[in-house]
């Protein structure tokens, strides 16, 4: 079994002052650096994704402060690759099936933001059907924590949310 974390869209933009604040963005901020190290400690793929919107979108605009991974996520990523995805599957349209199938990875764990969203689209993407999808429920956050709630529920019947 080789497992792999891939850590979803923590940006700027879901931060106070940023365009689009989601509900416990900092302790979800802590709980995903957490997991970033301890999947490192443990051996496991690490993979950041950034989402980069079109010029014209109310959020992560290209060239923005928004758009950036936080630097807090940066630092615990280090030098693990990052995917950059313009819809909310992170597999849709990048290299992340890729580097996951090239590492053999069985087994996925998903941490980020936005829970009911990228986070959610990702745990049910086509490309992921064969592998175990695990939900890193501590390092999630969404626009009100009753709707990450919500959705880390709907995905329970599928994944395996820790």
């Amino acid at each position: 079994m080789k497992k792999a974390l891939v850590v979803i869209d923590i940006q700027n933009d879901y931060f106070p002052g940023g365009a689009f604040t989601l509900e416990n963005a900092d302790a979800a901020c802590l709980g995903a650096v957490q997991a970033i190290e301890q999947a490192k400690r443990d051996g496991w793929l690490v993979v950041g994704v950034q989402h980069v919107s079109a010029p014209d979108a109310p959020l992560f605009k290209p060239d923005t402060q928004g758009v950036k991974i936080h630097s807090t996520i940066t630092a615990a990523l280090g030098d693990a690759p990052v995917v950059v995805k313009s819809e909310a599957d992170s597999f849709f349209q990048t290299n992340l099936e890729q580097i996951v199938r090239d590492a053999g990875i069985t087994d996925i764990y998903l941490t980020g933001m936005m829970t009911q969203h990228c986070v959610t689209h990702t745990a049910l993407s086509p490309q992921a059907h064969d592998m175990n999808v695990h939900i890193i429920a501590k390092g999630c956050a969404a626009p009100a924590q009753a709707l990450s709630d919500l959705a880390l529920q709907g995905l329970s019947a599928r994944c395996n949310v820790v």
